[in-house]
């Protein structure tokens, strides 16, 4: 895709409120970029009988309108949605259409609490941690109807952690780890459960040690990670700190796949 595209409509007056990245869209480009760099989010959140109302007003798009509507009323799914709205502008090339359509038709075939899940990783590495905590919690919610076992729910346990952290909600964060850690029994996961447990409470720390079993040596590793990050203090962000927190995700993903 191009790096840039010129708006062939109007802006809108009023623009479409995109809740879960806290966003106003004001075209339809803008629009299709939104789609096209952000397939987890699209649910019937996004994907709505509003959204094609404001299609509608703000761009005078009668035929485009009725036939979004059509794909709701039809429930024809995502892919038909996203891509009739591409379709109105020509804004993807045929190579990048083709290859988001099998992208698509990949999601679709997911189950639905792992596309739940995968939306909230997302939402944690775009840094919309709030948000993502509810996706992490919706998704616990529904039974796992498919299979994927308790290595699924404790992944979803420990992202659910990640975000917590990220809003330094220290306490919520170890009782996540905690749940990921009775799950998993992973050195990992355990390690990410005591730094949040040092960062929250460093008083207790020895003691929450020795009751999970942790070697001296794991504890030191802990102590020194948070002692290199609070010495690289950035005001008005602990940025190492930071970045330290975002590793735990990809550091998860290559060790379990999800």
């Amino acid at each position: 895709m191009s790096g840039y595209i010129l708006c062939q409509l109007k802006r809108a007056e009023i623009p479409y409120y995109i809740e879960n990245i806290s966003t106003n869209i004001y075209s339809i480009e803008e629009l299709c970029y939104y789609f096209y760099h952000n397939i987890y989010l699209l649910d019937e959140s996004i994907l709505n009988e509003h959204l094609c109302d404001w299609i509608r007003k703000e761009f005078g798009l009668e035929k485009l309108y009725r036939r979004l509507y059509k794909v709701l009323e039809e429930d024809m799914g995502t892919g038909e949605f996203i891509l009739a709205v591409f379709k109105e502008i020509n804004y993807l090339t045929h190579q990048e259409f083709k290859k988001l359509n099998e992208q698509i038709s990949l999601l679709e075939q997911q189950p639905k609490i792992l596309r739940e899940k995968k939306k909230g990783d997302y939402l944690v590495e775009n840094k919309m941690y709030v948000n993502a905590v509810k996706i992490y919690e919706n998704a616990l919610l529904k039974e796992d109807k498919e299979g994927l076992g308790e290595q699924f729910r404790g992944g979803i346990y420990h992202n659910m952690g990640c975000a917590y952290l990220h809003l330094f909600q220290f306490e919520e964060a170890a009782e996540c780890f905690l749940k990921a850690y009775q799950f998993l029994h992973t050195k990992q996961v355990l390690s990410h459960y005591l730094m949040a447990c040092c960062m929250g409470n460093p008083e207790e720390f020895s003691g929450i040690c020795n009751r999970m079993g942790a070697s001296p040596q794991m504890q030191e590793e802990i102590k020194e990670k948070l002692k290199e990050a609070g010495e690289k203090v950035e005001e008005p962000q602990n940025q190492e700190l930071g970045k330290c927190l975002e590793s735990f995700i990809k550091e998860y993903h290559r060790s379990t796949g999800f």
